[in-house]
């Protein structure tokens, strides 16, 4: 089945699965039914202990295009599952490469709204905004005036890259990433020479940015959402929509989780000749100094894409945060 002088993509949805059986069957369905596009559902699953593999199964005896891979003795978590799926696949005959959440809902449009706008701006890699969701996959918005201003400082997504925006932030939300096939290429080559030094507590969102644009590839940002994001208890990361995306920023920096992953980018993915001067100052930074935190500030807050962004980042590390 052709769509007239054009060949439908084909398209790998990887999906790392873990104790999700309450949403997996509703997610699976609006991937099966994306419009214009031939899918291909590679699953790994985590070593869950409720009825994840029998929905799974149960999928497979009606959807040919379902494969499960083998399931790893150790327990992966979420990116070195994604990244260990991307590396054992084989490519061939796949167009483009899409990460899947297990708990989401695709309109019926994304992947077909990814290849387009792949196409339209002539680029290698695509990322979009996302719908929040409430458990039961209703939309939801931001009640309070505050509420939509923080989701729309934290959420709104800018195309603009700078430079070196891959040092500190994604393209967006895993789930909403899809690579054209070259970037998907170099993502599994790359991955076969470092996956075992990537730290379990890696986001495989920005990681998958990082590589890709260090690689030389290019990307489109879009600010419209084509998936719903749903919210629950069990979210192994969640929005950033509203106070409790401040919060959880906050953590990120407190934690020094945020400057371990500049320092792993140029460590271990950069495998040009080029690094950036701000790394010598990450290096020898110290959140006590304030003559540190003075020159760490201005020398990195310009490469996040959104000006609220950087003076967010900016304000951050002034005060210490940036540990």
């Amino acid at each position: 089945m052709e769509i007239i002088g054009n060949p439908i993509p084909h398209i790998a949805v990887l999906m790392a699965t873990y104790n999700g059986d309450k949403y997996l069957g509703e997610q699976l369905d609006s991937i099966l039914t994306q419009r214009n596009v031939q899918v291909s559902i590679f699953i790994r699953d985590d070593n869950s202990t409720d009825h994840t593999r029998t929905v799974i199964d149960n999928y497979q005896q009606s959807n040919k295009n379902i494969f499960l891979l083998d399931t790893k003795s150790e327990q992966l978590n979420v990116t070195k599952n994604f990244f260990s799926i991307l590396r054992d696949v084989d490519l061939s005959g796949i167009d483009y490469v899409a990460y899947s959440d297990q708990d989401d809902i695709w309109l019926d449009h994304k992947l077909e709204a990814a290849v387009d706008a792949i196409k339209n701006n002539q680029v290698s890699c695509y990322a979009s905004n996302l719908q929040p969701g409430d458990a039961n996959g209703k939309p939801i918005g931001s009640a309070s005036l505050i509420s939509k201003l923080f989701r729309y400082l934290l959420n709104y997504k800018s195309n603009r890259q700078t430079p070196w925006d891959h040092y500190f932030e994604a393209a967006s939300a895993g789930c909403s990433l899809v690579l054209g096939k070259d970037a998907a290429f170099y993502m599994q080559n790359r991955l076969h020479q470092i996956y075992n030094h990537i730290p379990e507590n890696a986001s495989h969102d920005w990681s998958t940015y990082a590589l890709t644009r260090i690689g030389g590839f290019t990307w489109f940002v879009d600010n419209n959402a084509y998936i719903i994001y749903r919210q629950h208890s069990g979210n192994a990361y969640g929005t950033n929509s509203g106070w409790k995306g401040v919060v959880k920023l906050l953590d990120l920096f407190r934690s020094g989780w945020y400057r371990r992953h500049i320092v792993m980018i140029d460590e271990l993915y950069n495998d040009t000749d080029k690094h950036p001067s701000f790394m010598k100052l990450i290096g020898s930074y110290h959140a006590s100094s304030f003559v540190s935190r003075v020159r760490v500030a201005f020398a990195i807050s310009n490469f996040r894409r959104k000006p609220a962004h950087r003076i967010l980042l900016f304000i951050l590390v002034i005060l210490g945060y940036f540990r």
